[in-house]
């Protein structure tokens, strides 16, 4: 058995609580922390699609990642984040209608306002990143 002296014990137990205190701290993140990292990964998807007619049924895929993201985000950002979770919501929303006319008919116009929309929703979900840095 290791006999210290009082004084050395409370550096020692003083010295041990610190270190664990630093780990808990680094690993102890909140869910929205996640949820984020992960609408940034599935919004990167978003972006490395090519737009045209046969680069529709990958961003519809990508496009339901996103929400499905979006979704835990919305779960987790609860009411500390609303404005920006709502303006990927929005921008998210739009997409999807600009992403129908496009399937629709698809033509110079039509897939020139899903880029637009594509861009639109990455600002969007950088903004919410951006906020959430500051708590992760």
């Amino acid at each position: 058995m290791l006999f210290l002296p009082p004084r050395r014990a409370y550096l020692v137990v003083a010295a041990l609580l610190a270190a664990l205190s630093l780990g808990a701290c680094s690993s102890d993140q909140p869910a929205v922390c996640s949820s984020v990292d992960a609408l940034q990964s599935s919004m990167d998807n978003l972006k490395d699609v090519t737009l045209s007619e046969n680069g529709l049924s990958q961003l519809q895929s990508d496009l339901n990642q996103v929400k499905k993201d979006l979704q835990q985000v919305v779960t987790d950002a609860k009411q500390q984040y609303s404005s920006d979770v709502s303006a990927v919501t929005t921008s998210v929303a739009t997409l999807e209608d600009s992403l129908t006319s496009a399937k629709a008919d698809p033509s110079a116009a039509t897939l020139a306002a899903v880029g637009t929309a594509v861009a639109a929703v990455g600002s969007a979900a950088k903004a919410l990143q951006q906020s959430v840095s500051g708590t992760c």
